[in-house]
Order: C-alpha cells, then sequence, then structure tokens
C-alpha cells in the first residue's frame, strides 16, 4: 500500500511538472521547453501509471504527452490564417 501510495504522488507531481511548463510557451522559442518537459514528464507519468496498472492514468499521461504539440499546432495554425486575412485585404 505504502509504494501504491507513492506512485501515485510521484505520478500527480509530474503531471502537475508537465502542466506547468505551459507557462514557457508564451516566452520567445519556449516551445521547445514546453516540448521537452511535456514529452519526458508524460513519458514518465505512462510509466509510472503502467506500474500502478490504471488505464485512465495511462491515457492522462498519453494526453499530457501530446498537449504541447497539439497546443503549439493550434497556435501556429492560428498565425497562419491571421497572416492570410491580413494579406487578403
Amino acid at each position: 500500500m505504502q509504494q501504491r501510495m507513492f506512485f501515485l504522488v510521484t505520478y500527480w507531481i509530474m503531471v502537475a511538472i508537465g502542466l506547468a511548463s505551459f507557462y514557457y510557451t508564451f516566452i520567445d522559442y519556449g516551445f521547445g521547453i514546453t516540448v521537452l518537459i511535456t514529452v519526458i514528464t508524460g513519458t514518465s507519468a505512462a510509466l509510472l501509471a503502467n506500474a500502478l496498472r490504471s488505464r485512465l492514468l495511462i491515457i492522462l499521461a498519453v494526453l499530457l504527452f501530446f498537449s504541447s504539440l497539439i497546443f503549439i499546432g493550434i497556435i501556429s495554425i492560428d498565425d497562419l490564417v491571421a497572416a492570410f486575412i491580413v494579406e487578403g485585404k
């Protein structure tokens, strides 16, 4: 029981670090740091969730793994659309 609690606490700390890394997205060239941190913490959290044998936690870790890439992709598409609209006028 003690080992399971340690894994759960470590898992949620990894997820919190991954989510906190989105702060760097809004700093110049910070998206590289955000992607690196979320990939590392997402992978580590998935391994811990696998050790806990919890599918829900594994899904959450995989979402953390891809979240920064999806977020940066949405921002990039938004910038492209905004540039296209400005050029069109």
